[in-house]
């Protein structure tokens, strides 16, 4: 169809919003409500156009044939304004000079329309509380525009519900239930709600300063591993693209901090792989339920404790790789140099602000010591005037930073059950396979499914993304053999610790990037990495061994009948 824009006359296909059509030719409408995957709900009213003369929402106006849109005229640029004057008159007044403002669309949208004075009433906030409960992010309400983005992500996306609204009129404001702390909701702490809110109100738990100190201690020997998604991910807040892989750039930001060693946690995900794919051989030959689900992303571990809890032997006991190295680095890599375990202290980089929540389970209490998102390291980065862009490539310490092509696709949707498929079919028929079919089963993509035969033996597998659609998995329990599940869009390339702006184009370049990266890997399958080969031979003995299940395996709980009795502090 032929619509008119700005005086031009542009083409586009049927079905598109007048916000998506003005994407597609570069023009940059103002929105703080609208997410891409979910309906829109025009509730601030910035993304005003004027379609055939009249204000319009441009996130929820469809297109049609001969429409006349003009995106600056004066009456446009004024309603905006106007709708951000009145959206800053209910908000923390000091956020117009905020230090977060890298991260905040109100200061860049207040800058842009050269807003510095209200002329309405302002509103005050001073009763709002900080809500710092959780390990993984804080909710400060007197930052909060109640543009219920943070709601709808949490309630359409993911089917958490633990965020809702409370209080009327003047007074409502996003909340959970019975406004109870984050902390004892049913939260998964996966972090879309973070990475979407639009002014920080909604921040993740910054843990810079606990590393800073901790680095300048010369009483421990301090080492980083990094996730897989991350280095496709940091350099982009350096004015890099979004996908450009950096990982000699960011080990060599890490030695410049003052670590000591800088490990790669796709080491602890071929540890993962070997485990978790004999595992999934055993449960094929009757040891165990089937499907098996996987158990590296713990927004889904936690979504599957508070919702599914009667499927629970189901989840596979295997750690997630972050807690895997963790606990390798605690005991394996301390005796390879002579050090205590208390003397060794460990800080991941991870796109995830779950991770956090996951570092202090109980059970996981010693393995790793801080958990940095790669907002914070960039934030790091930049405190310690360290040029990314400009730095040479550094390389990997040893033993710990050898990993495979598997390892790498970790990071991407898809990428945990492509990996473990290559390890089954290598260690029951000795072929290499390094690609296994996927077909969508989904409208969004978000649920994708297959099958191979293996030894005359037919393995259904899945692949889901998002919480919302692990539901439909449990409609068809049957159906499948083994299935991955990822909390966020994308897997942990649209993590909730990722940089700002995360969008699914951003998503599918970072993806890319990582399965261009394993397809360039001298080796890429899991259990052909000669240093968990090693590992195994000098300290686990073989894979689910009574060693590897003490140190790699763990069991979950139902967190409904124990949310108040779990050791968690």
């Amino acid at each position: 169809m032929k619509v008119e824009i700005n005086g031009k006359e542009y083409e586009f296909d049927e079905g598109l919003t007048v916000l998506e059509a003005c994407r597609k030719i570069g023009l940059k409408i103002p929105t703080f409500c609208y997410h891409e995957l979910l309906e829109p709900r025009s509730v601030c009213r910035l993304c005003v156009v004027e379609v055939n003369g009249k204000l319009r929402t441009s996130c929820s106006t469809k297109l049609q044939e001969g429409m006349k849109i003009v995106t600056n005229s004066p009456k446009v640029i004024d309603a905006r304004r106007i709708n951000l004057q009145l959206l800053i008159a209910d908000h923390k007044q000091e956020c117009l000079s905020c230090n977060k403002s890298v991260d905040c669309k109100l200061f860049e949208y207040a800058n842009e329309y050269e807003i510095q004075e209200i002329p309405f009433e302002i509103l005050s906030n001073d009763d709002y509380t900080v809500d710092d409960s959780s390990y993984a992010f804080i909710r400060d309400l007197s930052k909060c525009i109640k543009c219920g983005k943070c709601v709808q992500i949490c309630n359409e996306l993911q089917t958490v519900r633990a965020l809702t609204y409370a209080g009327r009129g003047l007074s409502v404001r996003p909340s959970t239930s019975y406004e109870m702390p984050i902390k004892e909701t049913e939260c998964v702490f996966c972090g879309q709600c973070v990475l979407n809110c639009p002014t920080c109100a909604l921040e993740e738990k910054d843990e810079t300063r606990e590393v800073i100190n901790v680095l300048n201690d010369k009483d421990f020997i301090v080492a980083a591993q990094i996730a897989p998604s991350v280095r496709v991910s940091i350099g982009e807040e350096f004015g890099l693209k979004p996908g450009e892989i950096s990982t000699g750039k960011l080990i060599t930001a890490l030695r410049m901090l003052g670590f000591d060693y800088v490990f790669d946690t796709q080491f602890g995900a071929d540890l993962t792989i070997v485990e978790e794919a004999n595992e999934l051989i055993e449960r094929l030959n009757g040891k165990g339920k089937l499907p098996m689900f996987t158990s590296c992303c713990p927004a889904w571990v936690k979504f599957f404790e508070e919702f599914y809890p009667e499927h629970l032997d189901h989840l596979s006991s295997c750690k997630s790789p972050q807690q895997m190295f963790g606990a390798v680095f605690k005991s394996y890599f301390s005796k390879k140099i002579n050090k205590r375990p208390e003397q060794l202290k460990l800080v991941s980089i991870m796109p995830c602000t779950a991770k956090k929540e996951e570092a202090r389970r109980y059970e996981f209490i010693e393995d790793v010591d801080y958990v940095l998102t790669t907002r914070e390291l960039a934030r790091m980065l930049k405190a310690f005037g360290i040029d990314f862009a400009k730095l040479e490539d550094g390389k990997f310490d040893s033993p710990l930073g050898e990993s495979s092509g598997a390892g790498t696709i970790f990071g991407s949707t898809g990428g945990v059950c492509q990996a473990a498929l290559r390890t089954v079919n290598h260690l029951l028929t000795g072929k290499e396979v390094l690609n296994f079919e996927f077909n969508y089963v989904s409208e969004d993509g978000f649920l994708r499914e297959g099958e191979v035969e293996i030894n005359g033996r037919k393995i259904r597998y899945a692949v889901v993304q998002t919480l919302g659609k692990a539901r439909e998995i449990f409609e068809n329990l049957n159906k499948y053999d083994f299935v991955e599940v990822m909390a966020c869009p994308g897997g942990c390339v649209g993590g909730g610790g990722q940089p700002i702006p995360t969008n699914m184009e951003v998503v599918k370049n970072r993806m890319e990037a990582l399965w261009k990266n394993d397809s360039l890997k001298a080796i890429r399958l899991s259990h052909k990495n000669p240093s968990i080969i090693k590992l195994y031979d000098e300290f686990l003995g073989k894979p689910l061994s009574r060693e590897a299940h003490k140190l790699l395996h763990t069991s979950y709980f139902n967190r409904k009948q124990h949310r108040h009795s779990l050791k968690e502090d």
